[in-house]
């Protein structure tokens, strides 16, 4: 019998074509979807640190740094030039307003000091006897004055008598007429000397305060010139601890040179450096709170200095009411300089993200924690212990806070836990 055959199905090449492209599209679709995306960087989860966005009070202070300073420093400084002949005294002594620091020498300045004293005395004893030459001459004026009076009395004496002995006929008018005379010469000389003194008056008066302001002004020559015998002594301007006080004999100085100073004891100052970010956030008044040797201390701002000094701006604090004892100068304190009240915000936790990034993005965790995706962020206020977030983040989120300081470049992160 015949048997009929029947014959196996086999795919066309069409429909070979069709499975072989319909495979490649699936394994692509794969490979995409399992594949990292453009900018993905895979970071281990153990070099990272996370923190969370929360709302919670928002507390307003800046964590100071400061060094203890005393609240009044004077410069010491060199008056004239010279070598050191002598130091009396020693860096770190407690020294007297006055007090001899170091003496130098200058036979330069000595001789020239010598020298103009010797002109100045010239001078003022020619002044001297300028005065002297005006005081004898208004005394030969008070003299001539006085004779001259004398002798018209005394010739108007004799007139008298002679005109008593003419009214008696004893004496002819021939014998009178010589003491009329006299008493009228002496008269006109009398009036003449008057009038000479009332017009020298004014004189000799601008000529003794013209010769009173010379001796004046010499006499202030003389003091200063002397001063500057009595420079080449270094003296402490006021009393206090004399530091960063290293003159050595022998050495030269010159005029200006800063020699040390002479700081204020048992009164002190704080002096701190802070982000040039808080400088418009600063002013005077501002109070700070500190532990120093388990007490609770209180400093309040009184000066900002308007300067940045690499990047950073400064500021002076004074202590409110007795500041702590044993204090040194040099030592630091941390204080804590209140900014504001606290108030309900959107705040991230400080972190080297911040340094790291400018607070202008941030790394944001999918809620799994397997990835994080880089977002611009806005941000405010700041303290070491919070970020005020203006935008950008919600609570709840999970950003990183510290390790990602070799990705910043990346725009997503795949991040390995390990077991």
């Amino acid at each position: 019998m015949d048997r009929r055959i029947e014959r196996r199905w086999r795919p066309t090449p069409a429909l070979r074509w069709a499975v072989g492209l319909g495979a490649v599209a699936v394994a692509g679709l794969l490979a995409w979807g399992l594949s990292p995306r453009a900018g993905t960087v895979e970071v281990d989860s153990a070099a990272l640190s996370f923190g969370v966005v929360v709302r919670a009070p928002y507390l307003d202070y800046a964590q100071l740094r400061a060094e203890v300073a005393p609240a009044q420093t004077t410069f010491v400084a060199a008056e004239t030039s010279g070598r050191v002949e002598a130091v009396p005294a020693a860096d770190g002594d407690l020294v007297a307003a006055g007090q001899e620091l170091a003496r130098l020498s200058n036979p330069q300045l000595s001789l020239e000091v010598t020298t103009r004293e010797a002109d100045i005395a010239a001078r003022l004893s020619e002044n001297t006897g300028r005065l002297m030459s005006l005081k004898s001459a208004e005394e030969n004026r008070e003299q001539a004055l006085a004779d001259t009076a004398h002798a018209l009395s005394r010739a108007r004496q004799e007139l008298d008598r002679r005109q008593i002995l003419l009214a008696k006929a004893m004496l002819s008018p021939s014998a009178v007429q010589s003491y009329v005379e006299e008493v009228d010469y002496q008269k006109e000389r009398l009036a003449t000397l008057r009038a000479a003194q009332r017009s020298d008056a004014a004189f000799y008066a601008e000529q003794r305060a013209q010769a009173a302001r010379s001796a004046q002004d010499l006499r202030r020559s003389l003091v200063e010139t002397r001063a500057g015998r009595s420079a080449l002594v270094v003296r402490a301007p006021t009393a206090g601890r004399l530091t960063a006080f290293d003159l050595k004999p022998g050495q030269a100085v010159r005029m200006g040179d800063p020699l040390g100073q002479v700081d204020a004891e048992g009164a002190y100052k704080l002096r701190a450096k802070l982000d040039e970010f808080y400088l418009p956030r600063l002013s005077v008044g501002q109070s700070a709170q500190a532990t120093v040797r388990d007490r609770p201390v209180s400093a309040r701002v009184t000066k900002v200095f308007p300067q940045i000094s690499d990047g950073r701006a400064t500021l002076e604090l004074a202590f409110e009411g007795v500041p702590p004892e044993g204090l040194r100068r040099g030592e630091t304190i941390d204080l804590r300089l209140s900014l504001g009240r606290p108030q309900a915000a959107v705040v991230a936790p400080s972190g080297a993200w911040l340094n790291d990034t400018g607070g202008t993005f941030a790394f944001v965790l999918s809620p799994d924690g397997a990835r994080a995706e880089r977002r611009a962020i806005v941000l405010g206020r700041r303290n070491p212990e919070q970020a005020e977030v203006l935008g950008g983040l919600k609570p709840g989120e999970r950003i990183v806070t510290a390790g990602a300081q070799d990705v910043l470049k990346a725009k997503f992160l795949r991040i390995r836990s390990k077991g």
